[in-house]
């Protein structure tokens, strides 16, 4: 075979315009979500470092349930794909009249179980202030939960129709609201009392409905969804629950949503059980960590496309273009981790000096970032590959897999090399890194091999739409 067929299988120029056009919204509307988070974070830290404190603490509790429930919303957008690149607009609006019903069944349960935990955060051990102004947080980000659910729904709809623009510019929108809004809520202005953390909590809460009754008005009104028929009347007319398509929806996206669950609680649990090595490693562990949650946001914006085109793909029965698509989107992946692996590697010393420079911190994050570099390809290809499976509606795999690498290998060895000496000499913070490089690598290998099982089956074995 002729070396630019063998180029054509494995990577397409053509593809990956596809891929720069849809991704480049979805990493820029994933940015805005961290930056929502990041003046949060800034904003209670100049009110007081006790208000900074709950939200960190709340935050602990709201993101691996928040994630939690948005997992299960997370099939809606390749299932959309495959509606739209079959051609059958009135499934695709049925899909996602069923997805907002399922979204506020979905809120029912979050918002009661958000609202127990609120008062229950005093059992972690924390101070009774902590404890009670954390609840008080919690309480309030918690309204804006149905919101995001509902965004979500609707973002399905944009981004199976290839639209990624909207929910990057309403995110943008997001984000630039959330600012004022803290700053009224927060340290109490326009004759309001000084909020605090329960300020910031309010106003995620007001952002959150604002991006949602954005989306809702942008699909209301866009020609191309108005031909379809009325979007979101079934809510309130003629109601009706479609269990057979709300159960196929929860069972491809529970699998998901674990998966991510598993991985935050990973990342969350291994900050606590390096504490009583000293406040001096927990902070080097959370630069080198949360450094590597930024450029995360590359391969996971590459996962959200490469299941929009693959969806849309095997909804146009074009088997042989959704290998393509995915292919390429792990390709240039590849490519992009390899990057980002040398220059982090390179600039690691001056990276770690915009987080501080604490002697003891400096020379630990340092190092972990060399961890940080060694697994770039390996959690880039396991991430894209989650993306590739969801787009082939093959979820089980995933929630299989992540329990696996982050519960029964990643974890118990990571402690082992943290503070035994069994294997090696104890490494100390090093060995859980040590340990999430072994994980992603039986992660990545587990995920290849499905996905060279999948483009192995004839077209008609591969099972499409809702």
């Amino acid at each position: 075979m002729a070396a630019s067929q063998w180029r054509h299988i494995f990577f397409s120029g053509g593809e990956l315009r596809h891929l720069v056009r849809l991704g480049v919204p979805v990493l820029i509307a994933q940015v805005a979500q961290m930056g929502m988070a990041f003046v949060d974070n800034v904003m209670t830290g100049q009110c007081s470092a006790l208000d900074m404190a709950a939200v960190g603490v709340a935050c602990s509790v709201w993101n691996p349930l928040f994630l939690l429930g948005l997992g299960c919303l997370l099939p809606l957008t390749p299932l959309m794909a495959q509606h739209v690149g079959a051609r059958e607009p009135e499934k695709a609006v049925h899909l996602l009249r069923q997805g907002m019903i399922l979204a506020l069944m979905l809120s029912a349960f979050f918002l009661a179980l958000f609202y127990a935990a609120s008062w229950h955060l005093g059992a972690f051990g924390l101070e009774p202030e902590l404890a009670a102004l954390s609840g008080g947080y919690l309480r309030s980000i918690m309204w804006g939960f149905p919101a995001m659910l509902i965004f979500s729904c609707v973002r399905s709809l944009t981004e199976g129709h290839a639209n990624t623009r909207p929910a990057m510019i309403i995110g943008l929108i997001g984000l630039a609201c959330n600012v004022p809004a803290n700053y009224v809520l927060i340290f109490g202005k326009c004759g309001l009392p000084v909020l605090g953390a329960v300020g910031c909590g309010i106003a995620s809460a007001i952002c959150y409905w604002c991006m949602c009754l954005a989306m809702l008005v942008y699909a209301a009104r866009e020609g191309e969804f108005r031909r379809m028929g009325p979007l979101f009347a079934p809510l309130w007319r003629n109601f009706r629950v479609d269990w057979p398509l709300l159960g196929r929806v929860m069972r491809l996206g529970v699998p998901s949503a674990f998966a991510m669950f598993f991985e935050v609680c990973l990342f969350a649990l291994t900050a606590l059980l390096l504490a009583p090595l000293g406040a001096m490693v927990v902070a080097g562990h959370q630069v080198a960590l949360n450094y590597s949650s930024m450029i995360f946001m590359l391969p996971m914006s590459l996962s959200i496309t490469v299941a929009i085109r693959v969806g849309w793909c095997l909804g146009a029965r074009k088997p042989g273009a959704a290998r393509v698509a995915a292919r390429t989107a792990l390709a240039t992946g590849f490519m992009f981790a390899a990057l980002c692996a040398v220059l982090t590697l390179c600039f690691r010393q001056e990276i770690v000096y915009v987080y501080g420079d604490t002697p003891a911190v400096v020379n630990l994050a340092v190092a972990l970032l060399g961890y940080v570099a060694c697994y770039q390809i390996v959690d880039a290809m396991q991430t894209i590959g989650q993306g590739v499976l969801r787009g082939y509606n093959d979820t089980r795999v995933i929630s299989l897999v992540s329990c696996t690498a982050y519960w029964l290998i990643g974890l118990p060895l990571g402690w082992v090399l943290t503070y035994t000496d069994w294997i090696v000499p104890a490494l100390g913070a090093r060995g859980f890194w040590t340990a999430y490089i072994i994980a992603l690598s039986f992660a990545m290998c587990c995920y290849s091999l499905r996905i060279r099982h999948l483009h192995r089956l004839p077209a008609g074995a591969v099972r499409i739409g809702a």
